[in-house]
């Protein structure tokens, strides 16, 4: 009867671990540090607009005393990242920063990271494709005039 008792036990302690909940947890961000770009970069956009210039002037402002960093990089023939720019710094006591990101010829690739006490560390990543200078000549010499075009046949 012990027996019994003891199997049935078993068999019973068997099945409930068997249909307990099973969790595997990733890393969360639930409480990223909070940051705000006002000019440079537009989070809701992936692909930044295209620029001619050699560089990127982003402004913006978080937690006081939290620290950036970005780096700056692009992809050769093989698709191999070569990092070209990385700065970190701490924002000052009023949480305001800028700061002037060099652009090579071509898409260049952009994280950015923002960690504070109390918060969670948040990266984000940005793209912005810098076109030579010869493709703006070409556009300011070209003139558009309305209805002159294509004829439909």
């Amino acid at each position: 009867m012990k027996q019994k008792s003891k199997l049935i036990a078993v068999c019973v302690m068997m099945l409930f671990l068997s249909f307990s909940p099973v969790c595997a947890f990733a890393q969360e961000i639930c409480n990223p540090t909070p940051i705000a770009i006002s000019s440079g970069l537009i989070f809701e956009e992936e692909k930044q607009d295209a620029t001619f210039e050699d560089s990127r002037i982003v402004y913006g402002e978080t937690i006081p005393f939290a620290d950036i960093s970005v780096i700056v990089s692009r992809k050769d023939a093989e698709g191999n990242t070569l990092q070209d720019y990385s700065e970190s710094f701490e924002v000052g006591s009023l949480g305001i920063f800028s700061i002037s990101l060099p652009l090579k010829l071509g898409t260049n690739y952009i994280d950015l990271s923002v960690s504070s006490q109390c918060y969670d560390n948040a990266t984000y990543s940005f793209e912005i494709k810098r076109m030579p200078l010869s493709v703006k000549e070409q556009l300011k010499n070209m003139v558009a005039l309305p209805g002159i075009g294509q004829k439909n046949k």
